[in-house]
């Protein structure tokens, strides 16, 4: 970790440290308290459902015996990959983090949300469903890593600076892909991609660094990429799907009351948030376009680029060609067993080794 990062972790201790309050604590449930580090700052997934579970849920819930400090990843300067990194060596307690970030690293992570994979917020909680416990036995096992619930954002969405007709005329650009599948789909329809970390990319889009960036519906919309980007694609990239995730050490060491009671609310907590997710969409795509109801703010006058026949085929022959194929390759044979025996087997899908 660089100097940078050790200085924010030293920073986000001393001031997770500051204003903790002595509360009565049912004898049922033992005095804890400890640090997360939240998702992005700003955008829905953290400040309609995060924050407030952290803030007033859990300590509620708990009778004031469970005391938490959240802060989200974007406050405290990190990227986004390295969060999984810091939870695994146990320099974080527990965050939120979006998992392709750490695809490149990790392509496991990036299992349940690959490019052209699904269509829908239920079509993914079905895969999620299906690779939940190998899932949560690969990250104890190999990173040191308890997993403790999923999220999502809504449909990951095309914005471009310049007009384009269909997805094929994208050929050429240069779009902002976060993870390896999503980079793996741009080069795939003769573009190049670029990691970009989400906040530097709405000025990227304005100085012209990209001509077009991959984000969710409502989320390009609250970080006004519309600002800079004229035209938006509808058509389902992935999802961004998050994990809660807590070092598995740091895990272990607290009682088993409260893992249970944590445990219990996470579930709840992981449900609200794909409820969330599932009328999003429609509201970034309203926001936007000022195509609909937007309960958001002002709405934005981007053209929507509809969804073409041409678009879909590409779509799926994106996922054949270069998706899956990409994706065997980097996860390996164990990891590909794994994807056949849960994903595969749901979708009727099978990955070649």
């Amino acid at each position: 970790m660089s100097l940078k990062h050790l200085i924010a972790a030293a920073a986000l201790a001393g001031s997770f440290a500051i204003g903790s309050a002595t509360a009565q604590t049912p004898p049922a449930l033992p005095s804890t308290s400890f640090n997360v580090v939240g998702s992005i700052g700003g955008l829905s997934m953290y400040t309609n459902r995060e924050l407030p579970f952290w803030t007033d849920t859990i300590p509620k819930a708990s009778g004031g015996a469970i005391k938490v400090q959240v802060k989200p990843f974007t406050e405290l300067g990190f990227k986004g990959a390295e969060v999984f990194r810091l939870v695994s060596s146990g320099t974080l307690q527990f965050a939120t983090t979006v998992l392709n970030y750490n695809s490149g690293e990790v392509p496991m992570n990036e299992a349940a949300d690959l490019v052209g994979l699904v269509g829908s917020v239920e079509e993914l909680e079905k895969v999620i469903a299906a690779i939940r416990p190998a899932y949560a036995k690969f990250l104890e096992e190999k990173h040191g890593i308890k997993l403790l619930g999923f999220g999502t954002y809504q449909a990951q969405v095309l914005y471009c600076r310049d007009a384009f007709v269909t997805i094929a005329d994208l050929k050429g650009r240069k779009i902002r892909a976060s993870g390896a599948s999503q980079q793996a789909f741009v080069t795939h329809i003769g573009a190049s991609p670029l990691n970009i970390a989400f906040a530097e990319v709405q000025p990227a889009l304005a100085s012209g660094v990209v001509d077009c960036a991959i984000t969710g519906a409502l989320s390009g919309y609250k970080s006004k990429w519309h600002e800079a980007a004229k035209f938006i694609s509808p058509m389902p990239i992935n999802f961004g799907v998050a994990a809660q995730l807590a070092n598995l050490k740091w895990w272990n060491s607290l009682d088993p009351k409260v893992q249970a009671f944590l445990q219990t609310e996470l579930n709840k907590l992981e449900k609200s948030i794909f409820e969330q997710a599932r009328t999003e969409t429609q509201t970034g795509i309203n926001c936007n376009t000022g195509s609909g109801p937007c309960s958001e703010g002002a709405p934005a006058s981007m053209k929507l680029v509809p969804v073409t026949a041409a678009d879909e085929a590409l779509r799926k022959d994106a996922l054949t060609k270069a998706i899956l194929p990409s994706f065997a390759k980097r996860c390996g044979p164990e990891c590909v067993k794994t994807w056949n025996d849960t994903i595969g087997k749901t979708l009727n899908v099978t990955l070649a080794p």
